[in-house]
């Protein structure tokens, strides 16, 4: 199993593009409600923003096939949760460095309450940053895959996307000032809401309902004759 280098993602670059992305998402996962919340990332991440809305984080860290943090476990079986179990996912560059990326996006849906945000962030494959990667890494490097792959993924599991969004600087720099969104940044983030299921409206039906008719006339009644 191949073990990437977790370092990488506490260099100054990567870290000013964690700030970026928080930045950046700050204002979505500010409205999540809910009792509890999902943060999956590298070995070294960010640690999950503070939501007044929200009750408590989980926080896993994703090395290849390891996960560990709250939880330990293998990251090639289903994660260890319930079903709708989670207000809120955060997936904060934890598909790059998965062994089974794939697997782990379906789990995250699975554990995504109905109604609930799911925030997919990472390194765009097209510019500075994927060659810059490849000089950094010596060993199994985290694998870049394009922000579309994600999105077309998740409208596959109907779920409701909002517009993809580029962060950070164009060029890996290790003493970056923060630039938030950048039609060329380094980053993205992926933002989708799990739909909650449609309400079928029930169509009342009259039914006929029989009054009671005594066997015998009330006293001083009369019976109407023909």
């Amino acid at each position: 199993m191949p073990q990437f280098e977790q370092d990488i993602y506490a260099s100054a670059p990567l870290k000013a593009l964690l700030a970026d992305e928080a930045v950046a998402l700050a204002p979505v996962l500010a409205r999540c409600t809910g009792e509890h919340g999902l943060h999956l990332g590298p070995g070294a991440p960010a640690e999950p923003p503070a939501l007044p809305l929200l009750g408590h984080w989980a926080s896993l860290r994703v090395q290849g096939g390891r996960l560990d943090g709250d939880v330990t476990g293998s990251g090639l079986e289903p994660l260890p949760f319930l079903d709708d179990a989670f207000g809120v996912v955060m997936l904060r560059h934890a598909l790059e460095v998965s062994a089974r990326p794939e697997a782990l996006l379906d789990e995250a849906i699975r554990v995504l309450e109905p109604g609930g945000t799911l925030a997919i962030t990472g390194i765009h494959p097209l510019g500075a940053w994927s060659p810059w990667l490849v000089w950094q890494t010596r060993t199994a490097r985290p694998h870049l895959t394009w922000p579309w792959w994600w999105r077309q993924r998740l409208a596959g599991e109907d779920m409701e996307l909002s517009p993809q969004r580029r962060i950070g600087h164009a060029l890996p720099r290790d003493h970056a000032s923060r630039v938030g969104e950048s039609p060329f940044g380094g980053g993205y983030v992926v933002i989708a809401r799990k739909k909650r299921p449609s309400t079928v409206p029930l169509r009342p039906r009259p039914v006929a309902v029989p009054s009671p008719m005594p066997g015998t006339l009330a006293s001083g009644a009369r019976r109407n004759a023909r």
